[in-house]
């Protein structure tokens, strides 16, 4: 349903295409840079699984976090100049909308049950 209503505007104003091509380019970098995020940020606490990239695991880890800074900013950026109304990329302000209800509903809700490693799974805690 999310999808369907940011891809409406694409029928009343053509500039709209390469927004929602932007915004979906945007989230699909970002869900996936984000566990090299947290992996750079844990250091040498990170627990390396069977297949790794050695020492250049961190500086390879560096390069991508920065790439998706860099290429979100660049989808972000109008399409045309002059802008206007018509022109005007909305990818910003439906990034914006997304990370902020994803922020809300974490410190509503998820943080309290999403991936606690501390509580067993039970039949109580699946009904939730």
């Amino acid at each position: 349903f999310g999808a369907l209503v940011l891809g409406l505007p694409y029928l009343i104003n053509s500039t709209a295409y390469a927004a929602v091509t932007s915004i979906a380019v945007i989230g699909l970098y970002i869900a996936y840079v984000i566990p090299t995020l947290l992996r750079v940020r844990k250091g040498e606490a990170f627990e390396r699984g069977p297949w790794h990239l050695g020492r250049w695991s961190v500086p390879i880890g560096i390069v991508s976090v920065a790439w998706v800074v860099v290429i979100t900013i660049l989808f972000m950026l109008p399409q045309v100049s002059p802008v206007t109304w018509k022109t005007f990329n909305y990818a910003p302000v439906a990034v914006l909308v997304v990370l902020g209800f994803a922020a809300t509903w974490w410190l509503a809700s998820a943080r309290h049950w999403f991936l606690d490693p501390a509580r067993t799974r039970s039949p109580e805690l699946v009904e939730r």
